[in-house]
């Protein structure tokens, strides 16, 4: 037992020490290297996503030194609601307020720390998952699946990556190990709470708790308990919803609890595709199309752009006919989607490192870095879903079947909610989840060998 805990914190230790080590070398590679958006210089360290939530959270500064009350400072509510106030306090706690945005430039102080930090959590979260599988798994099989996850390079990369995926992992596998220990409706409660984070962490979550309700259904428990549980675990995530509601009531004086961007995301990533294929349109033409078509949308109904309420009005309007030029289009829809989806399951374990190194990804498209990597890509999403199938294969005597079919239907609904727009980034959930039978293949083999050596 006790060579068991030693050997484990061992493990974990060195490659947490490891990873630092590595964080470390990319930072010395690209945080001079300076990308440009509009007049606004910027490192390549943050992604485009990261950016976004640092001009929010110097909305969120400036607001409150004005004199705003926190819970009413900020914009409006377009993407992730908590990124930004993790930067704001981020930077209010450690850089002591100072100014993050200028015309000339975006930045962020001290932001390794800020890795660091989302590294040790990650960390944390894996030794909290040891605590809890051990107990229903084999101990020497759960420190496998503990370090494929920490050393997975696919997962790994983005703890090097400014607030984009590695805090929506942490929490997620803290959900999942509550999930598995919570034994009344106080802990549903707080899982339902823990979920809502994971929803303020990344939209994508917010159907997950039918994922979670229906583990719960299947479960041999009484039925009355299960009705229980899932209602504490619904009222837990409710209570996050209303919190941003009511945040955006004070603010802007309108309930809502979706991001606006969540309105617009077929008119961005869908429509203009649909334009290209059925009218021939280059992707300038179809950008154009869009553009005046929105402006006849707002000229035809007076909206005030300045004003929440008319802004989510118009946006409502852009996405309700993002759905009839789809209705009209069903055959390009589908093979958009499709092709987004096949283009999603290309694992990639070089996004971070290129997204830091080229501006753009035509420039990286076009680069020989990328006609190398797509083939060895191709090797190693074959080799990784070959060994995630025997995997699957060889659970049934190693998981509960209840257990299984929940990991097997998360990595199913993180795959459908979010792959769809055809970033390798987005099936990363999908990832950890299946790389848990990757451990399993692993410690399969560990085993053949080690029996082969004491016969």
């Amino acid at each position: 037992m006790n060579k068991t805990i030693n050997s484990k914190t061992t493990y974990l230790l060195f490659f947490f020490i490891l990873s630092i080590l590595i964080s470390n070398q990319y930072f010395a590679k690209f945080e001079n290297n300076s990308f440009k958006s509009g007049k606004q210089e910027y490192s390549s360290i943050f992604q485009m996503d990261s950016l976004s939530y640092i001009k929010e959270a110097e909305k969120i500064r400036t607001d409150v030194n004005n004199g705003k009350n926190f819970f009413e400072s900020g914009g409006a509510y377009k993407f992730s609601f908590l990124y930004p106030r993790i930067i704001y306090f981020f930077n209010k706690i450690i850089n002591r307020n100072v100014i993050m945005v200028t015309k000339e430039k975006i930045e962020l102080k001290n932001y390794r720390l800020f890795i660091f930090f989302q590294i040790s959590i990650f960390f944390l979260s894996l030794i909290f998952l040891y605590k809890t599988i051990s107990k229903i798994l084999e101990k020497r099989l759960s420190l496998v699946i503990i370090l494929v996850l920490f050393i997975n390079p696919i997962i790994f990369q983005w703890h090097l990556a400014f607030l984009t995926e590695s805090l929506f992992l942490s929490v997620l596998i803290f959900s999942i190990c509550f999930l598995i220990k919570s034994k009344n409706i106080f802990h549903f409660f707080l899982l339902g709470v823990l979920i809502g984070v994971l929803y303020m962490l990344r939209t994508i979550t917010f159907l997950y708790p039918l994922v979670l309700i229906f583990y719960l259904l299947i479960l041999r428990k009484n039925i009355s308990q299960k009705i229980l549980n899932i209602l504490f675990l619904i009222s837990g995530f409710v209570v996050i919803l209303l919190f941003i509601g009511m945040h955006n009531y004070k603010r802007a004086n309108i309930f809502y609890y979706t991001p606006l961007q969540s309105k617009t995301d077929l008119n961005t990533y869908i429509e203009g595709g649909i334009l290209v294929e059925s009218k021939n349109y280059t992707d300038l033409q179809a950008i154009e199309y869009l553009n005046k078509k929105s402006q006849i949308i707002l000229d035809n109904n007076n909206f005030d752009l300045t004003k929440e309420k008319d802004r989510m009005l118009f946006y409502n309007e852009i996405r309700n006919n993002s759905i009839k030029t789809i209705s009209n289009n069903k055959i390009i829809f589908i093979k958009l989607i499709v092709k987004g989806y096949t283009h999603s399951l290309l694992l990639n374990p070089v996004q971070v490192f290129f997204a830091a190194k080229y501006r753009t990804w035509e420039e990286y498209k076009n680069s020989s870095n990328h006609k190398f990597w797509f083939k060895l890509r191709i090797i190693v999403t074959l080799l990784f879903f070959s060994l995630f199938l025997y995997g699957l294969i060889i659970s049934r005597k190693k998981i509960s079947i209840d257990l299984n079919i929940f990991l097997f239907f998360s990595i199913l609904y993180f795959f459908f909610t979010s792959c769809w727009l055809g970033n390798t980034r987005y099936f990363t959930p999908s990832i950890m989840f299946m790389s848990i039978y990757f451990g399993l293949v692993l410690d399969k083999i560990y085993e053949k060998i080690f029996s082969k050596k004491l016969n």
